[in-house]
Formats: structure tokens, sequence, C-alpha cells
């Protein structure tokens, strides 16, 4: 099929004047994980990865992906498409086409899925070329037969249980904000931001209980613009009392179109699509800055935090009930990695306030854990054995917070190199939950403390080694992050309350995958006459796999931190489990033998 669409799709550029076409994975919000209406890029290339771009030349049909999905995309691209390897999660492929394309040339993009930002880099590159860019409107429609029809699930409210301050509250710091900066308006573009400030919750995307909507914040105006079928009449009646005026989502455009061309619009540039500036007025004073609404939402509240651990707590008996089970069954019966990762969901189901996964399952056993964003499926059905590692990676959404939680863990026999490989990432984990720093540091800083012991034996693994993650919101949240990219997220100062993901992995090829997550929430630590110092409390509890650590590796402080955190585990977990599963978790952790 993609033979014959992209042979359709040069037609078209022909006929429009258009020398090669930008295909991203993105939607109208620059959301990560997108509604199945924007898989535009999937459903032409086959290739099923989170990330990923598609090039479309007259010669050359191209996939820019990232390390994560390298042996993915060679497995599941179609013709003609051909895989290129992105050496940096950025946008190498303009630099591509500023040496395949000749001076003149035009390249095709549909404006609502490219932001500002992408939009001036692109600019920048191509006008040293002499290369443009063209603006269109979604050509797909007239390809894609049975395209997915976006959807219209109804909106609810996060409670106030579970929110230190109303949406009014949220609404006038963002107000008071505006005052400050001398702007008029502010516009809101991200879901999750959008959720966070109306204090509301949808499902119009997997995993993510956000919904499609904008948001415009005046000095005496909160425009919210949304599909108003999905709010029933009490909920409705609520925003319009809260002084909140309701458009239809279509209205964005002829909205800021109308808006006076003296006034000053703060947006941010990474989320705001490009559409949306084109169509504001060409006097208006655009102000292009990080989210506000999102840096406030990245600092939880001591309540927030608090109800947070009570979740973690949960999904900890869920995935320690997990563990015990998949021990216990392995040997006896056949189970695959799908069967796992039902069982793990099955687990969490039963916990109060769950809703919904967080992310689909990594679910990987053997060569397949060497894959870090492995997807396990019934079509090729992987039977787990009582020898090697097996690797999980899940979470889920609870009305009290979001979790993401990765265990490998030894099903049996298992190798001198499994065992010295995952006591190096085990180095590095702790390495980064036991960090101390200055006030100011950065995620691209505490990247480095996660490596340092794989790279002293000239080992590394090619993603970042934390994500902020969301208070039952996205389980990717900005603006922090750990990664060796000293822009993007790892280039946001770290801030007291906020929660982030330590995540360090090793990938063979071949052979197996590894990876230990928790979640770590930043605090303050010592002040000294150097300043305000931070550091992090972990708050995912469930145990690590002690048949895998050589603590011959482990110096005296490590082991400690082991001890403590294993101790921690029992101390919350014990109370809520059953008396077979307390054995268990007994031995699970006991403490390490400091003779071996």
């Amino acid at each position: 099929m993609s033979l014959d669409i992209v042979r359709e799709l040069r037609q078209l550029m022909a006929q429009q004047q258009v020398d090669a076409l930008i295909i991203p994975t993105s939607d109208t919000h620059k959301s990560e994980y997108i509604v199945d209406y924007w898989k535009i890029r999937e459903w032409l290339t086959g290739f099923s990865g989170s990330a990923g771009t598609a090039v479309i030349t007259n010669q050359n049909a191209d996939l820019w992906t990232d390390s994560r999905y390298f042996v993915q995309a060679k497995n599941e691209l179609k013709e003609p498409f051909k895989l290129f390897k992105l050496k940096t999660r950025g946008h190498e492929y303009i630099d591509w086409l500023c040496k395949e394309l000749k001076p003149g040339d035009r390249i095709g993009i549909n404006p609502e899925l490219f932001s500002l930002s992408e939009i001036k880099n692109f600019e920048t590159k191509l006008s040293k070329r002499g290369i443009s860019l063209k603006l269109q409107n979604d050509i797909f429609d007239s390809l894609w037969k049975n395209r997915p029809i976006p959807q219209t699930n109804q909106i609810y409210t996060h409670s106030i249980e579970f929110n230190d301050l109303s949406r009014i509250d949220k609404i006038n710091k963002v107000k008071s904000y505006l005052i400050e900066t001398n702007a008029d308006q502010i516009l809101v573009s991200a879901l999750d931001d959008i959720a966070w400030l109306l204090n509301l919750r949808g499902s119009d995307v997997n995993y993510n209980p956000v919904f499609r909507s904008f948001v415009l914040i005046q000095p005496n105006t909160t425009v919210l613009f949304v599909d108003q079928e999905k709010l029933n009449s009490d909920l409705k009646n609520e925003l319009i009392n809260n002084g909140i005026l309701i458009k239809d989502y279509q209205l964005i455009d002829k909205y800021l179109s109308e808006i006076s061309n003296n006034s000053t619009i703060e947006i941010d540039g990474n989320s705001a699509n490009y559409k949306l500036i084109n169509s504001m007025p060409a006097g208006i004073k655009i102000i292009e800055s990080a989210s506000m609404v999102g840096k406030l939402k990245a600092i939880k509240t001591d309540a927030e935090i608090s109800h947070y651990k009570n979740a973690q707590i949960r999904d900890g008996v869920a995935m320690c009930n997990f563990l015990h089970w998949l021990e216990d069954s392995v040997s006896k019966d056949f189970i695959t990695e799908v069967d796992a990762a039902m069982k793990s969901e099955e687990f969490r189901s039963v916990q109060n306030n769950y809703m919904q996964l967080s992310f689909e399952t990594i679910s990987a056993y053997a060569e397949n854990a060497a894959l870090p964003h492995y997807s396990c499926n019934n079509e090729n059905p992987v039977l787990l054995k009582t020898e090697g590692l097996y690797l999980i990676d899940s979470g889920a959404q609870y009305t009290d917070g979001t979790t993401d939680i990765t265990r490998t863990i030894a099903l049996g026999k298992v190798t001198n190199e499994e065992i010295t490989n995952f006591t190096l990432v085990l180095k590095g984990h702790i390495r980064v939950a036991t960090a101390k720093f200055p006030y100011g540091t950065k995620g691209f800083h505490i990247d480095t403390l996660a490596r340092l012991d794989l790279w002293q034996q000239g080992k590394d693994f090619g993603h970042g080694t934390g994500h902020g993650i969301g208070y039952f919101l996205n389980v990717h949240e900005g603006p922090q992050g750990f990664s060796q990219s000293q822009n993007g997220s790892a280039a946001s100062i770290l801030e007291p309350g906020m929660l982030i993901t330590n995540e360090p992995g090793i990938y063979v090829e071949g052979k197996h995958g590894i990876r230990i997550e928790n979640v770590l929430v930043c605090k303050e630590d010592l002040k000294t006459e150097m300043g305000q110092f931070l550091s992090f409390d972990t708050l995912s509890y469930c145990p690590i796999d002690k048949n895998l650590i050589a603590v011959k590796l482990l110096n005296n402080l490590e082991i400690d931190w082991v001890n403590n955190y294993h101790n921690e585990v029992y101390e919350l977990i014990s109370p809520h489990v059953s008396e077979k599963l307390l054995e268990w978790l007994k031995a699970k952790t006991s403490p390490l033998d400091r003779s071996n």
C-alpha cells in the first residue's frame, strides 16, 4: 500500500510545486502521545514507534528515528521507506534536505503539526540554501481511507480532594503573572497544562487523562476552546459560573485572528502550533516563553506529594503481587510476555483510585529487553523460561498520582555478564538517588552520575536517565528531565517539588536489556555559606532483585542504600499484603550479605 500512496503523494507534490514533504509524529498540540486520527506517519510508513519523521522527495522516502527504535523501525518499515538513524533527537532531516534539495526548491508542511520553534529552526537553515517552506492544509484526508475519527469522550472533574488549588485560584495565578510581564494574554496549548489548570480530566488520548482543547487567558476573560459535546450540562454550568467562556474547538483560529493587533500574547514556542501563530494579526507582539502553566504544574505541593506517595504505595503492592505471581508461576505454567503484561495490569486494576495504565506496558524477555521501547504482541508470542532476564516497565493512572516503574529480574540461571551489567546500572541508579547538589543544577548535570560506572567499562545507554512525571496526568511531563542533551528538558533547573524518574539501563543486542526505574521527588537539603542544596527522595516501593547484585562491586554506602531502601519498601508495603506475600517480601527485602 505504501508504494501506491507515495506515488499519489508525489503526483500531489508535482501539482502543488513541492519538492519534499515532511510528515512528523505530531498533533495540533505537539503532544507526545497522539490520537489515531493524527498517526499519519505510522499509517504511511508502517513504523509504530512513538517518535519518528517521514521525509519524501521525488527520489527518496525515508524515516528518521532515534536509537530507541532502530531495530523496531527496521522490522516494521514498509517499502519504499528506508531507515535513517538519528544521532541525536533533533531535526537532522532538515540538514539532509539542505544537501539534497537545490536553491528554489520548496518543502511542504502542515503548519498545524509544527511548533513556532521548529519553523524558526527550519527557516534559519533553509534560507541559507535558498529553500523555502510551503504551508499546506492536511492533504492526507483524500488518501487515507477510513481514517479514524477523533474521540468525543466526556470530560470530568478531578476532585478538589486531590487538588490544593481550585481552578479559579490557578487561573488567578496566571492572571497575576500576566500583570507582572505586561502581556495582555497567554495561550495555553499543551493538553496536560490545560487539564491541570482547570482541574479537569478526559480520555481523548490513550493512557493520558487529557482532552483536546485550547485555553486563552486574558485579564478579564478566560476562554476554553473545546468540543462542547464533551461537557455535560452540570460541568458546563460550573465552568461558566467560574467565569470561563466556552467556545467551539474549531473557532480558535478565528478568535485569535480577531485579537487587537496592538496587543501582546505569550505562547510556548514548543507547544503552540504554527497555524495558530499564523492566524494572529500581523502587528501583534508575540512573547515566546516556556509554559508558565507547565512550570506551576511541575512543582507539586506537600499535599500533592503526600497523595502521590499513597498512590505509589498501592502501586508497589500491585508490583509485589505481580512479581510474586510471576516467580511462582513461570516454572509451572506457559506464560508469555503478553500474559505477564496483562497480569500486571490486573493487579493494578484492583487498587483504590485506579483509572487506567499510564502507558503501554513493556514486557520483555531476554533479547527483546534490548529494545528499550519493545512492544509484545500475541502475533509473535514469546514464552518466558526459567533462565535469563525479564524486564517489565509499567505504570498506572490513579486519581492521586501517575506511576512509572521498571524492574529487571532473574527468572532462573543468569550469566556473569548479566549480573555485572545489572550491578553497574544499579550503581548509577544509586548515584542519582543519593545526589546532593546546589540550587541551579540542571538535568544534564545529574545525567552524568548515572553513566559513570558504565563509562568506566566502555558501556553506555542511548536514552535519557529520567523524565518528569505527572500527578494523574501525562507519564512524561516537563519541564524537568535527565539526559545528556544540554537543550530541552535536561536544560531546566531542578526545583523542590518536581517529580522525576531515575532509570539508567544497558542494552546488549541479541542478549539482554536491563533497566532499574524509580520515581524521585526533588527536595531542599542543607543550606550552607555556599547556598541552598537539594537532594532526592525515592517514591517508588518495590524490591530490587538481589539475585542480580554482585555485592563485591558495591561500596559500603551503596550497600547501605540498598538495605535502607528495602527496609522502607518492607515498612510501607507489608501492612497491605497477604500472609503468603509477606514471607516473600521479607526474603526480597532482607539485608545484602556484605561477605559476597
